[in-house]
């Protein structure tokens, strides 16, 4: 699974909303300084240009990419499914792409919109961002690189609401708070209990990948008790994990009790 960490990211404009007709062009808004920012992090193809995020990502073995080659390609259908006119990666598979960390705004937040916006420049705009980690990064290091981008785009960062003092002191400042997070962890595909399970499911056609998108601190598992561990994943394509209507479709739940059958009576 992937590792996690999220970032809350704060920049500050004026202490008190400001009418934008007798301050717009004048008194610098934070919305679109955190637009900005936030577009400074990712190219044209999605790829993240913070400095180093790449460098720790232990490379796939090849076993692991013929893995990812032999699974079934979904992205057509997904695209289509989704709405999707285009997808990052630079035509790079799904399958590739949850094997890279990532970076993701997951929300904004800046003044109101619809029925309660006003003509206002804000005071505060926020972003809260979810960096997905691979094998070798740590969450401590992506964290300090993001800070490092940031700082070089011009922005004072701090672990807190600046002061008085230091808003009129600094052009431009930033507020990161963090969560603690966790690393990502993988099992090798040759690995005896990677075996084992994959004879015990014999005939139910499992998929079998290096690694899958979602984030568990599996870590903890081989950290503590020197265990490894193998994640078998049962729900559908489409159960809206983290979302509205979240579901398990009946079929998988009933396919779901067979495999945990055959996972009990493996060797």
């Amino acid at each position: 699974m992937r590792g996690d960490v999220n970032v809350e990211l704060s920049v500050y404009g004026p202490v008190r909303p400001l009418h934008s007709g007798h301050y717009g062009n004048w008194a610098p808004n934070p919305a679109m300084m955190l637009a900005e920012l936030l577009a400074s992090m990712k190219d044209e193809n999605g790829r993240v240009t913070i400095a180093g995020f790449y460098d720790d990502v232990v490379p796939l073995t090849p076993a692991e990419r013929a893995a990812i080659a032999a699974a079934p390609q979904p992205d057509a259908a997904l695209r289509g499914e989704l709405g999707l006119g285009w997808t990052e990666g630079n035509g790079a598979s799904l399958g590739e792409q949850i094997n890279l960390p990532s970076l993701n705004v997951n929300g904004m937040s800046s003044a109101d919109v619809g029925a309660r916006s006003r003509n206002v420049i804000p005071t505060v705009a926020t972003a809260a961002l979810d960096l997905r980690l691979v094998l070798g990064n740590t969450p401590d290091r992506q964290i300090e690189r993001l800070i490092a981008h940031v700082r070089a785009q011009g922005y004072e960062v701090l672990d807190r609401a600046p002061t008085m003092a230091e808003r009129r002191r600094f052009r431009r400042i930033a507020t990161v708070t963090r969560t603690p997070g966790y690393p990502a962890e993988r099992t090798p595909l040759d690995h005896p209990l990677a075996r084992s399970l994959r004879r015990a499911l014999d005939g139910q056609a499992p998929v079998v990948l290096p690694s899958l998108g979602g984030s568990l601190p599996l870590y903890l598992i081989r950290q503590e008790l020197g265990a490894p561990t193998i994640t078998l994943g049962l729900w559908n394509h489409d159960n809206n994990q983290h979302a509205e209507n979240e579901n398990v479709r009946i079929v998988n739940l009933l396919n779901g009790i067979v495999a945990i059958a055959a996972v009990l009576g493996m060797d």
